[in-house]
């Protein structure tokens, strides 16, 4: 028998998809727009989405700019949000900024770096 996915794993999905389609296509803000979605959790009672977002535009994004953008967003976010899903309740949004990717650059980077030392 196949395991099923839980409804919270479903609707996270559903946000994700939805959220990357409205921040692609309604939001003006170049600072809000250019963000990419890496994740989203929903609490189990569907009450609130934590969704993680980064930015693949440039390394040397101002992220706490971002972010005051992103929360200055999550009204409208929230509400294209909810024309879109079919719930009775749309959570509420938390953003996160998301570092991993520039993280995982760095240490790529270093480790690149490490090898070719090691070959002078």
């Amino acid at each position: 028998m196949p395991q099923e996915f839980a409804r919270s794993e479903r609707v996270a999905q559903t946000i994700n998809r939805q959220m990357a389609m409205i921040l692609r296509n309604q939001v003006n803000d170049p600072r809000v727009s250019t963000l990419t979605i890496t994740d989203v959790e929903v609490t189990k009672d569907l009450r609130q989405a934590k969704i993680f977002v980064t930015s693949m535009k440039d390394d040397t994004v101002d992220v706490k700019d971002t972010m005051q953008a992103v929360e200055k967003a999550s009204g409208f976010l929230r509400r294209a949000l909810a024309q879109v899903i079919d719930m009775r309740h749309c959570p509420n949004l938390l953003f996160k900024y998301d570092n991993s990717v520039s993280q995982g650059a760095y240490m790529s980077a270093l480790i690149d770096e490490a090898l070719n030392k090691g070959k002078d």
